[in-house]
């Protein structure tokens, strides 16, 4: 029988976001301009009032990202509306600081990020050297969703002296410097800035030390929840199609769905969609308490690892029930399953939330498995 998953977000910005999904779905766009978040004002909704904006909360920016998920669009939501809303607003309150929260709330500035915001990040923080013309760059930032409206580039370096970590608001049009452009397999553009003793000015400097510290890590407690969203998301539009497909599409007179061996692989897949939606909703809970009192690294990197291993497997099967290589990139089921890989590997990959895990008290020989059961049977 047809499924369809319950929303885990709803409200008008989970519809508005939905319905922009499927207005770019009938025109087969699937990567819309950047332009539109702020024209539907999603670059606003992690602001402080304060500063203009809505001063929401995660779960508004999940509704948006459920939304987009329905129909895999791609949009630098997660690190325009979350992950750098999420840094500013760690940081102690200072001029340079709510000039930027008024711009992005304002749709004057759209702020990207360019530095790794977890140790497990296999490019390094930039090195911060201060000579007599002040402070200096080099190194190579991480990938940047860079799109013609981005007006400002976060850069997050480590001071070669003291290893104190540095956050630096640089303006796109100052990055002159050599860049490497790639697409990512969900058809991502990328830029890759190559700095070289790039100068970097005092008012640039948003923070150092441990206000950075803080500041980068409720960026990254952002990023990995959120991705996790949109994984659990695709999910559920993923497992949606693939019975569609298996219902409708006939093999020897019958329908896919009639052989016995295919409905097990959606049975699992079902299994596995229930399960992982339930550790995210149960990690969520928590979220608010454990970003209070800074402690919520070992709930996050196991929702990062247990959903990141089972989109892989997901995509996967998604991919071999709508007929393995015969399948082409511009279906639907393709594009939500390249987009769960793609997730897999963002902002940490199974591996390095593998080598973190070991953090997280199981006790005695406890399975990762009964590890995560117990959790979304806590709702811790």
């Amino acid at each position: 029988m047809p499924f369809e998953p319950n929303t885990l977000f709803p409200g008008l910005l989970s519809e508005s976001a939905a319905r922009v999904a499927q207005d770019a779905a009938n025109h087969s766009d699937v990567h819309p301009a950047a332009a539109l978040i702020c024209e539907m004002g999603w670059n606003a909704v992690l602001v402080p009032e304060a500063q203009g904006g809505a001063g929401g909360d995660f779960q508004d920016l999940a509704a948006i990202i459920e939304g987009l998920a329905t129909h895999a669009v791609n949009l630098p939501v997660v690190t325009r509306c979350g992950v750098i809303p999420a840094i500013l607003n760690a940081l102690p309150k200072q001029p340079s600081v709510q000039t930027l929260q008024t711009g992005i709330a304002e749709g004057v500035y759209i702020v990207e990020s360019g530095g790794p915001l977890h140790p497990g990040d296999p490019t390094p923080p930039l090195s911060a050297s201060r000579g007599k013309q002040g402070w200096q760059l080099s190194g190579t930032t991480t990938g940047i969703e860079l799109t013609d409206d981005c007006t400002h580039v976060l850069l997050i370096g480590r001071d070669a002296i003291d290893d104190k970590a540095i956050l630096i608001s640089v303006a796109t049009e100052r990055l002159t410097c050599s860049k490497t452009i790639y697409r990512t397999m969900d058809d991502r553009q990328i830029a890759i800035f190559h700095l070289d003793e790039f100068p970097v000015r005092d008012d640039d400097i948003l923070a150092t030390g441990l206000a950075a510290v803080q500041s980068i890590h409720a960026g990254w407690r952002i990023a990995a929840a959120a991705t996790a969203t949109d994984s659990v998301c695709s999910m559920g539009s993923a497992l949606s199609r693939t019975i569609s497909y298996l219902l409708e599409r006939k093999q020897f007179g019958h329908a896919l769905a009639d052989f016995q061996a295919l409905r097990h692989d959606v049975a699992r897949l079902y299994v596995t969609y229930e399960l992982c939606r339930s550790l995210l909703q149960a990690t969520l809970r928590t979220l608010e308490q454990s970003q209070a009192d800074g402690d919520d690294t070992s709930a996050l990197d196991l929702l990062g690892l247990y959903i990141g291993q089972e989109a892989i497997r997901f995509a996967e099967t998604v991919i071999q029930l709508h007929g393995g290589m015969g399948m082409t990139l511009e279906m639907p089921a393709a594009q939500l399953a390249t987009r769960l890989l793609a997730n897999a590997l963002r902002y940490g990959d199974p591996l390095t939330y593998q080598q973190k895990i070991n953090r997280l008290q199981c006790g005695g020989h406890t399975s990762f498995s009964h590890a995560v059961n117990a959790q979304v049977s806590r709702g811790d």
